[in-house]
């Protein structure tokens, strides 16, 4: 700042003071306190909130492939074929597992039924003649055999069904599938090819679901908040409107950006054109808040030995003040310091003025 007011003075004493000039006809404007409403064009691109790898769920040998690159799929659309008889006999073979491990445990469960019985007559003729201890002994130790027999035939069930459910899975998987309608970008198959569980199979990209990225200078995210409305264009001209979903948190270090990410409905774009991934987009960004400003109109501003001028008319004469400016908002820009409200300023004429010099105002 010192710096700044030692070339101001050196300008204004080396400036010949003639206090009887002629009078110069000048045209002036106020130094204003308004909120301004001023954006900047960045540059984003359009990107897909929705790109998948499809992965082979199960291992086998590829039977069919019924799309190729570029093709729209609707959700749960048939995409290939991996193994697929293999899986069902395998599912066949757990179908018929389950049946018999079901008929043991139904023979266990009645085994041991039955011997229940036999015990439970036993122990009626406890206090008779008739009551035998050696075969009452024999019938409580098969009980106890005969409902481990059932414990051991239920957990073969159980096993069984779910080597069943997986085998069922498995048939399913085997089927791969759309997650979701959008246009089959890549396709990393052919059939007869083998595949292992968790090869790339096709690459899957919604164009409904879209968002605009930006990498966005720091300083000019200070004043966006979540929710705040953001138009963009694309290079033809199309004009967009997106909501600001996230604004990033770390910045580039190289580049002094942060991502910006914008949230949009596609569907009302549809009628006007087919958007694409990755095109790029200029996203105009505001550099303001609602806070007021001092501005100044842009032709009062001279250039001086590095400093900002401008000349402010006082009864009838003129009085020349530096600076400091701000943003640049249309045909104006904002002063930080320098000048005050209401001040009156030259913008026409101003070229060949002298400080003190009389005025006349057009």
């Amino acid at each position: 700042m010192k710096y700044f007011y030692t070339h101001f003075f050196i300008f204004l004493f080396s400036v010949k003071f003639i206090s009887a000039q002629q009078v110069s006809l000048v045209e002036v404007d106020k130094v204003k306190l308004e909120k301004p409403n001023q954006e900047i064009p960045i540059i984003g691109s359009l990107r897909s909130k929705k790109i998948t790898n499809i992965m082979a769920p199960v291992a086998g040998k590829i039977d069919n492939v019924y799309v190729e690159e570029g093709d729209f799929v609707k959700k749960g659309q048939l995409l290939a074929k991996i193994d697929n008889k293999n899986y069902k006999y395998l599912l066949d073979i757990a179908i018929s597992n389950e049946i018999k491990a079901l008929s043991n445990y139904e023979i266990a469960k009645l085994e041991t039924f039955n011997n229940k019985l036999d015990l439970d007559r036993m122990l009626a003729l406890r206090n008779s003649s008739a009551f035998n201890q050696s075969k009452y002994d024999k019938l409580k130790t098969l009980n106890d055999i005969l409902k481990s027999k059932e414990q051991v035939a239920s957990s073969e069930l159980n096993v069984s069904q779910n080597l069943k459910k997986i085998a069922t899975l498995n048939l399913n998987k085997s089927n791969t599938k759309a997650l979701y309608n959008g246009v089959i970008e890549e396709k990393y198959i052919e059939i007869g090819e083998f595949v292992s569980a968790g090869n790339k199979m096709f690459q899957l990209i919604s164009k409904d679901q879209l968002e605009v990225v930006a990498e966005v200078p720091s300083f000019r995210t200070f004043n966006l908040s979540i929710g705040k409305n953001i138009k963009f264009f694309t290079t033809d001209g199309l004009e967009l409107s997106g909501i600001v979903r996230a604004v990033g948190k770390k910045e580039n270090v190289k580049t002094r950006t942060v991502k910006l990410f914008l949230d949009f409905d596609n569907k009302k774009n549809k009628l006007k054109r087919n958007l694409i991934i990755d095109e790029n987009v200029n996203i105009l960004i505001p550099i303001l808040s609602n806070e007021s400003f001092l501005t100044i109109h842009k032709d009062a501003i001279l250039k001086r030995e590095g400093l900002s001028l401008a000349y402010i008319v006082k009864e009838e004469k003129v009085e020349i003040r530096p600076l400091k400016l701000g943003e640049a908002v249309g045909n104006r820009f904002i002063v930080l310091s320098g000048i005050k409200e209401n001040d009156i300023t030259v913008i026409k004429g101003n070229e060949r003025l002298r400080p003190g010099q009389s005025v006349s105002i057009k």
